[in-house]
């Protein structure tokens, strides 16, 4: 198993749903699995405690707003030390499906202040290096969630989505250097390889970032190449002081 990146590579994979998040985590999870480096593929909320409490709860009922919002901080503080902190502390690129963004969304559509909750959440959790917001309209969302057979549960409802959606975007905006909005009505392909784009290069960002720092902000051509290939980018030729952003 290959650990290419010290410190490992955290990426949220967000959007509301319906916009494919499922499909693109699993599709950047294979992309690793198929050469070898160490992945984990993880979904918020968990299927455990807590967790399992929330996934109950969209069916038969949603809690009041703070109560839904402590049981979110529950299970992600479990989430962090179960999961992703040990894998991170292992080298290894963790992907999560659904992150502390689609708590600010959603319980920001239900009133609760944005910036409370980040910080909220920031107090524990580690920040991704990189964060993918899946945008589409909610009328599509609907209609996906309606074609695979599901119900629209209590976290579904079409004003809400449209909410959500639309914090989802202002923190994408107020983000640019660590996240990627992503045009998701086009077909699961092309939004999958938008999604790996960005991936390899906030990889290669990682991995360069590193060596500067190894080596006082130089990062030599070999060193970078030998990233380069690994992620099937193009070679450069030279030292470099360079940084991916």
């Amino acid at each position: 198993m290959k650990y290419p990146i010290q410190d490992g590579l955290l990426i949220a994979i967000e959007g509301i749903d319906g916009a494919g998040k499922t499909s693109v985590a699993t599709a950047l999870a294979q992309w690793c699995g198929e050469r070898g480096i160490a992945c984990y593929m993880s979904k918020e909320p968990t299927g455990v405690s807590f967790g399992k409490t929330l996934r109950e709860s969209a069916q038969s009922g949603r809690g009041t707003l703070d109560d839904e919002l402590d049981m979110f901080i529950l299970d992600r503080r479990d989430h962090v030390t179960r999961t992703i902190a040990p894998a991170l502390a292992k080298n290894a690129i963790v992907i999560l499906d659904r992150y502390y963004w689609s708590t600010a969304a959603y319980q920001g559509a239900r009133g609760a202040d944005i910036q409370q909750i980040l910080a909220r959440n920031l107090e524990f959790a580690p920040k991704p290096d990189l964060t993918i917001v899946l945008d589409v309209p909610v009328s599509i969302g609907r209609q996906r969630i309606s074609t695979r057979g599901d119900i629209p549960n209590e976290f579904e409802d079409k004003k809400g989505l449209e909410k959500a959606r639309e914090i989802f975007q202002q923190l994408a905006e107020a983000d640019p250097t660590a996240s990627r909005l992503i045009d998701a009505t086009r077909s699961m392909r092309e939004v999958s390889s938008d999604a790996l784009a960005a991936f390899k290069h906030f990889a290669v960002a990682k991995i360069a970032a590193n060596g500067k720092l190894r080596h006082g902000g130089i990062v030599t051509s070999q060193e970078l190449n030998e990233v380069l290939e690994f992620f099937g980018q193009p070679p450069i030729q030279g030292e470099t002081d360079l940084v991916v952003v």
